[in-house]
């Protein structure tokens, strides 16, 4: 069972001459532990924008841009990389404002308040991340599936739809697993600030 709980029942059910846990205390341990589940999530969203940037010094950069120049989308490709950065950067901030809050809260309704708001900016995170992969994908894809070099290569007895079919259902797969990681990672903690926010309200 879990520390916190076990508190919680020990108090619940004390005799006279047990030891008193008060709100206040109680209140004190939700507290510490909401603000460390918002510090992991600053934590895990700071080793999100870093990791892809190391990564790509062990990819082939050429390449990469050779692609992009082929096709004619240098250009979308690094406004969608700098606005990516500016909103993730600014997501990093709201993060890190968030465990700034919890962790200065007096009151338990600032508290209640701040953890429905970290509640808010990771489910917004989530859903900007998914909506810019699928946004940047399908432009790639309605690019390179429309070039006449592209539809050269392909085999007669290959349309296009086809192509447009099997590419889809691929991303829509690439884009699943992507989702579960986000729902294995950041969803695992907002069911603990959920139940530390279930907790205040029953307190």
């Amino acid at each position: 069972m879990d520390q916190l709980e076990s508190l919680k029942n020990l108090w619940q059910n004390q005799k006279a001459e047990d030891p008193k846990f008060s709100n206040e205390e109680l209140s004190g341990m939700l507290h510490k532990k909401s603000s460390s589940i918002v510090k992991w999530i600053l934590i895990i969203s700071i080793l999100e924008f870093i990791l892809p940037n190391i990564i790509l010094f062990f990819t082939d950069a050429k390449a990469t841009s050779s692609f992009y120049q082929t096709y004619g989308i240098t250009q979308a490709m690094r406004i969608y990389t700098i606005i990516h950065f500016i909103i993730i950067i600014a997501f990093i901030y709201l993060f890190y404002n968030n465990y700034k809050n919890i962790s200065a809260d007096k009151s338990v309704k600032s508290m209640l308040k701040n953890i429905l708001n970290t509640r808010k900016t990771v489910k917004y995170y989530i859903y900007y991340n998914i909506i810019a992969a699928a946004i940047i994908g399908i432009h790639i894809f309605a690019v390179v599936f429309n070039t006449a070099s592209f539809h050269d290569k392909l085999p007669e007895n290959i349309s296009i739809i086809t192509v447009w079919s099997i590419a889809l259902v691929l991303f829509g797969i690439i884009l699943f697993l992507f989702w579960l990681f986000y729902r294995l990672i950041y969803g695992f903690l907002l069911r603990k600030l959920q139940h530390n926010y279930t907790e205040l309200i029953e307190k």
